[in-house]
């Protein structure tokens, strides 16, 4: 029979938008459901989407715990729950797949029906949370509420992992590794062929890192900053670009001959995504990965995608059962170092101070280190 017990904990609490985050210890969280697993959080990355929510551009209801690259130990498991057990290392994927929907059941889990319902809401895949403050007042999370001591999670998003990697420097894999993942196999790219990458976060670093990996031709990174174009070089990428200096369309266009084959958009505002459209190659492929905020309307002129051929692919992270391990196999090889996107750590207690440099691009992945 299964001990089921509240814990206390320390989290940082989101109470309105475009406010500094409170951290608290008055923050309860209850024992796992059936399916469901309480980890001890080890680190969690702090990511753009997190902002976007602190922002309120992601509209999940505050209160709320957010963080949702998380890594930590299995402390205790749901009924059902068959793959984990106390003591276990493992890391969480952003995208929580209920496993039973059409998508699921079809090897589509990254585009999970149930957790999609369930996403901004705040809430656990049967639409509950498992967090509350101790007199009682209702407390929600975005994608797993890794800015705490401790975390519930469908065991669906989890991920042993082995006992060489550590756990630290595999956080961010939950995110930014799955997302680039998720973007280089959709693009189904081919050896040799051209890639721009419009964003050199922790996301677009990805995407060059594994765009070697699999033998892409040119890697041409386009950013804004010296800095992170620099470390884009350093991970894989053979060119690169700043959008402040340059006529990017025309550029892209005159060192490639016509455009790149593939460009994976990880910028996710209007004017990299226009860019992105107008840049490719007639009949190449445009990945769109990254995320404007929800209202956000953006013109797409559709005489130029018709005419040019251009596909234009969504792609939402990664398959968190079947991707997940084979980025783990990628870090353990050596083609994928997760740590290279981390330029920072920090306790809880400061976290806004992790967020601040985020939102001044001077930063590109952060840990948030809860004890």
């Amino acid at each position: 029979m299964l001990i089921q017990y509240i814990i206390s904990m320390k989290a940082a609490v989101l109470y309105k938008y475009n406010e500094p985050l409170v951290i608290e210890d008055n923050v309860e969280i209850d024992s796992p459901k059936s399916g469901e697993v309480k980890i001890k959080v080890e680190a969690t990355g702090l990511c753009h989407s997190d902002v976007n929510v602190f922002e309120g551009k992601t509209p999940v209801p505050p209160p709320l715990i957010a963080g949702h690259e998380i890594s930590g130990v299995v402390e205790e498991v749901g009924n059902e729950v068959i793959n984990f057990k106390p003591g276990d290392r493992v890391v969480s994927a952003f995208i929580h797949p209920c496993g039973k929907c059409k998508n699921c059941i079809t090897g589509n889990e990254n585009l999970c029906e149930t957790f999609a319902k369930n996403r901004l809401n705040g809430t656990m895949l049967d639409g509950t949370s498992r967090l509350h403050f101790k007199d009682g007042r209702p407390l929600r999370f975005f994608l797993g509420g890794g800015f705490a001591e401790y975390a519930v999670l469908p065991q669906t998003a989890l991920t042993k992992v082995p006992n060489e990697l550590d756990l630290r420097k595999i956080a961010v894999l939950g995110c930014a590794g799955l997302t680039a993942y998720g973007a280089v196999n959709s693009a189904k790219i081919e050896p040799g062929e051209i890639v721009a990458v419009i964003g050199t976060g922790g996301v677009g670093l990805s995407v060059i890192q594994m765009l070697k990996a699999i033998g892409a031709g040119r890697i041409i990174a386009v950013g804004t900053r010296k800095w992170k174009l620099e470390k884009a070089l350093e991970l894989g990428a053979t060119d690169v670009i700043n959008s402040k200096e340059t006529d990017i369309v025309k550029t892209l266009k005159e060192i490639t001959a016509g455009g790149p084959d593939v460009i994976i958009e990880a910028g996710g505002n209007q004017e990299t995504i226009k860019m992105s459209l107008e840049a490719v190659r007639i009949g190449g492929r445009v990945v769109l990965i990254g995320l404007p905020p929800t209202t956000a309307e953006i013109p797409i002129r559709i005489s130029m995608i018709v005419r040019n051929g251009i596909r234009i692919i969504g792609s939402y992270g990664g398959r968190p059962r079947i991707d997940m391990p084979r980025l783990i196999e990628l870090v353990k090889l050596g083609k994928y170092d997760p740590s290279a996107l981390v330029t920072g750590t920090f306790k809880l207690e400061e976290i806004n101070e992790a967020v601040k440099l985020l939102e001044e691009g001077e930063a590109i992945r952060s840990l948030i280190i809860p004890r």
